[in-house]
């Protein structure tokens, strides 16, 4: 079966031109209107256009999830509207907003034409004595389904014809302090400003999307839709290269809360995973999810220290001073021993400086966590071993922050990195190692199944997204579920999908398609990851050559590598079934 181009375009209330375009960046070669185009790829037509195919027209469901994509057609936009709110106070500061910002009364009607509602409004002065506004919106179910949003946004008024970044961060700072759950990282903005749109456009980041509500946009209805898509559709919230927390962060669940209990019982922890595996992004989620008044948790990234063979120790004394000197000053706590060694560091007086400082918290009834990231930048690579090179100062650092945290009931810290050798040998540089036996060791593989399809449809979502369960399966099977891996594919994938259209869909053929040039493209990511992986760990480097020339000489020699294997079985790079071995994903990808 098949259809006529120009069909298509008569059932969509759209120009022949546009369906044959559209078609042409799918993939699919037509000359004219009256070019057939079999049902499969028409279907595909009509759902990126927000219609219905033919035979589906009956179908309720399918019916309440097309989208309208003609200015005259607002009706589909009205699903599960939001009702006018009645209660007097809402009523009067909606007027007050009209009445500073007539404006806003237009905003109003193209937003019930829609079936949605300002829900809450505000005038105020800022500094300089003018009056500014806002108006928190709740749009229809449909629009909030199609652009995945959950909660209210707000429209943000500003008198001023030269709209300046200052006025923004007022914005900004309004909408974290509002008294109520809203859309934390999209609002609109309208202003007299005829660069408005040029403006915002330049202040906007990932982390915050200013949509601009110029005069120019008019008043039909489908003018805020367009300007919701084409701003949401733009966004590509896949792409992270730096640690992520709160609604970026998805999945460990179990991890996390395997890390809150060491705290809570004063148990010291190691969190060991490759590099862009998430270490650090768990590390910054610990310190959101627990931060309060009574719970200092100051992070130290150790990568900037210099690595052996070059001592670091002075340094690592100095970074665990200043900035916990920094962390108890800000609560008001003063400490003079620590400061003392921030200046001039010294491993004997790094324990009674941290014992004062622990105990002075103690008596404020405040807990203090050391989060020290990158650990693998203070024991030696290949080059040096780690049990016996000349670095004792550094083993009885580490000694004293042990000794303080048995001491005191109100002080642990948690180490991550790549390798375990600070916990795992019995000697170290030369010394017993105070840490033998004594730290929990934690390990961070691949994402779950569960965890990155969560991440994927509720990124998605946030895009206008949907994600089919086949794009889902190909996702995390090229990607082996590394985090990393995983939304660079996903975030590729995106780069791709049309923007012209009012629903669009991630299928497991356009993720299919980006494979070739994505796996090419990252190859020298994970190469990177595999060399810093060997440095540290160069027995595990070995086997995993093995594994991939001669696995039936690999599966003998693992017989003796247990401390090997289980570092490769828990860092995702190999599995193991029925006794079999086989490599991860990952390494495929080199």
């Amino acid at each position: 079966m098949s259809q006529r181009v120009h069909e298509i375009a008569r059932d969509l209330q759209i120009p022949s031109a546009d369906v044959i375009a559209h078609l042409r960046k799918i993939g699919e070669h037509v000359v004219s209107a009256s070019s057939a185009v079999a049902d499969p790829v028409a279907r595909r037509v009509y759902e990126d256009f927000g219609g219905l195919f033919p035979s589906e027209s009956a179908v309720p469901e399918v019916q309440e999830r097309a989208f309208p994509t003609t200015p005259a057609t607002t009706l589909t936009w009205q699903a599960n509207p939001v009702k006018e709110p009645r209660a007097k106070d809402v009523i009067h500061h909606v007027e007050q907003l009209h009445l500073e910002f007539p404006e806003s009364r237009i905003h109003r009607r193209m937003l019930g034409a829609l079936g949605s509602q300002f829900v809450y409004a505000d005038v105020f002065r800022t500094s300089d004595g003018k009056k500014c506004g806002l108006g928190l919106v709740r749009f229809s179910g449909a629009i909030e389904s199609a652009f995945g949003l959950t909660r209210e946004i707000m429209f943000f008024y500003s008198p001023y014809r030269d709209l300046q970044a200052r006025t923004f961060k007022v914005a900004k700072d309004k909408l974290a302090n509002l008294p109520r759950e809203v859309t934390p990282d999209v609002a609109f903005f309208s202003s007299p400003d005829d660069r408005l749109t040029e403006r915002l456009k330049d202040w906007s980041r990932l982390q915050f999307l200013a949509i601009p509500l110029p005069a120019s946009l008019g008043e039909e209805p489908i003018a805020l839709i367009n300007q919701l898509r084409d701003h949401i559709y733009a966004r590509d919230l896949f792409y992270e290269t730096t640690p992520v927390s709160g609604d970026k962060f998805f999945g460990r669940a179990t991890l996390l809360q395997e890390l809150r209990d060491d705290i809570a019982n004063q148990r010291v922890s190691g969190l060991f995973g490759l590099r862009k595996s998430g270490k650090t992004s768990i590390l910054h989620e610990l310190r959101a999810s627990l931060a309060s008044d009574n719970l200092l948790l100051p992070f130290i990234d150790l990568e900037t220290l210099p690595s052996p063979p070059t001592d670091p120790t002075p340094d690592f004394v100095r970074e665990i001073s200043s900035r916990v000197s920094a962390a108890i000053s800000e609560h008001g706590i003063r400490c003079r021993e620590l400061e003392r060694v921030s200046k001039e560091p010294s491993v004997s007086a790094l324990k009674p400086a941290l014992d004062s400082a622990v105990q002075k918290l103690d008596r404020s009834g405040k807990t203090l966590v050391l989060l020290l990231d990158e650990i693998e930048y203070l024991t030696p690579s290949d080059q040096v071993d780690t049990q016996e090179a000349e670095f004792p100062a550094l083993a009885q650092a580490l000694a004293s922050l042990r000794a303080v945290a048995q001491s005191n009931p109100n002080f642990t810290f948690i180490l991550a990195g790549l390798t375990n050798h600070i916990l795992e040998n019995g000697r170290l540089y030369g010394r017993p190692n105070p840490l033998f036996s004594w730290a929990k060791a934690r390990y961070v593989g691949p994402l779950s199944r569960r965890d990155a399809d969560n991440l994927a449809t509720t990124l998605g979502a946030r895009m206008g997204i949907e994600i089919d369960k086949g794009a889902l399966n190909a996702l995390y099977e090229a990607s082996g579920g590394h985090a990393y891996l995983y939304r660079n594919l996903a975030s590729a994938v995106v780069g791709t999908l049309p923007m012209e259209t009012y629903r669009r869909i991630m299928r497991q053929p356009d993720v299919q398609y980006q494979l070739i040039p994505w796996k090419r493209g990252v190859a020298g990511n994970v190469e990177e990851m595999i060399n810093h992986l060997t440095r540290y760990y160069p027995t595990e480097g070995v086997l995993i050559e093995l594994l991939k020339d001669s696995p039936q000489d690999f599966a003998e020699i693992a017989q003796d590598e247990h401390k090997a294997i289980h570092h490769l079985s828990s860092l995702g790079l190999i599995s193991e079934d029925s006794g079999r071995f086989q490599v991860n994903v990952l390494l495929e990808l080199i």
